[in-house]
């Protein structure tokens, strides 16, 4: 008797030994163990045969599947319970797989990818046979394009040309020579492929082309600036950090921030000076200069002061002073106003 094309599946991509699931009880183990908690509904009247082999490779968790037909449910109940963020990416080998989430739906042929967040529900059909890899990233990975991935899930992508293609190429690099590469290595260079995978968003999306990337540019912007806002404490934040941080190259991070005039550093400054500004306006702070300085990221006063003068045209303690006058004689002004008001003998 002929086997099935499930049953005489070996990998292509992965090393890793397969596993073979022949009930929905066992898949539906092997999901939440490998994936998140799914509902499973198996389709079609052949025999329910999955099998599949995983690997860790850097950030990512790598599977190869090859599926009878059915369907699985990312159900609301299921999404609520989700300790972190993950995004899937599903690379199409053969078969078909449709995915769908947020009202949308994208039909996968082989070459095709799609992606699909795993904190929302989402619902995946596969036709007999799909041989697909699903690869899992943390959210906090992709956090400086979010914005963008957001509004591309359960959408198309082919990958025969342009970044995707070199996506495409640097993951099937990545799984090959994984073991050869110590865990640093291997999670700077599976953090590179994401990098490309989500770059070609932006070449793809809806034939946005230069805009699409201008988007993409202007959302990643967006998220460092915020992350130099809630870090100005940090007197090690420089370019390199930041670039290392959001896992790309000083060269662009410098033409993100081009687009806004300035450098990197130039940023940073201006920003730790403006909240200092702030807070010496505040009646209410009354932490000594060089105490706030520190506080954002100045190694000492002096640098603080002459970087301060040279921005505003004050020192900070002239700058203080003069905000703090008209609090001292508003004071003064209610102060006068009640000893006039009290009646006599009534202290």
């Amino acid at each position: 008797m002929p086997q099935s094309a499930v049953s005489a599946f070996e990998p292509t991509w992965l090393r890793t030994p397969l596993r073979r699931f022949d009930t929905r009880c066992a898949w539906a183990d092997a999901i939440s163990e490998h994936f998140v908690p799914l509902e499973v509904e198996p389709g079609g009247n052949g025999p329910f045969r999955n099998l599949a082999a995983n690997e860790t490779l850097g950030c990512l968790q790598v599977s190869e599947l090859v599926t009878s037909a059915q369907r699985v449910r990312r159900t609301r109940v299921l999404a609520s319970r989700s300790e972190s963020a993950q995004y899937k990416f599903s690379v199409q080998i053969s078969g078909r797989t449709l995915i769908a989430q947020d009202g949308r739906s994208a039909l996968l042929d082989p070459g095709d990818w799609g992606i699909y967040d795993t904190s929302r529900p989402y619902e995946i059909s596969e036709e007999p046979n799909a041989h697909f890899l699903v690869l899992q990233v943390p959210a906090h990975v992709l956090s400086v394009w979010e914005p963008w991935i957001q509004s591309q899930l359960a959408r198309r992508f082919g990958s025969g040309s342009g970044s995707a293609r070199v996506a495409m190429d640097a993951l099937r690099a990545l799984v090959s020579q994984g073991p050869a590469l110590g865990p640093e290595l291997a999670f700077e260079v599976s953090s590179t492929v994401m990098r490309l995978f989500a770059l070609s968003l932006g070449e793809h999306a809806d034939g946005g082309g230069a805009s699409s990337l201008e988007d993409v540019r202007q959302g990643q912007l967006r998220v460092i600036l915020h992350h130099v806002h809630e870090h100005l404490h940090d007197g090690a934040m420089n370019a390199d950090t930041l670039a290392r941080r959001f896992r790309m190259s000083r060269r662009y991070l410098y033409k993100l921030f081009a687009a806004r005039g300035l450098t990197p550093a130039d940023y940073i400054l201006g920003a730790r000076l403006e909240r200092c500004r702030e807070l010496l306006a505040d009646p209410a702070c009354t932490r000594q200069i060089g105490e706030l300085a520190y506080a954002h990221g100045f190694i000492d006063t002096s640098a603080f002061s002459h970087a301060f003068r040279r921005r505003f045209g004050l020192s900070p303690s002239e700058w203080r002073a003069r905000h703090a006058r008209p609090a001292r004689e508003r004071a003064l002004s209610g102060t006068a106003q009640a000893s006039a008001g009290a009646r006599p003998g009534s202290a």
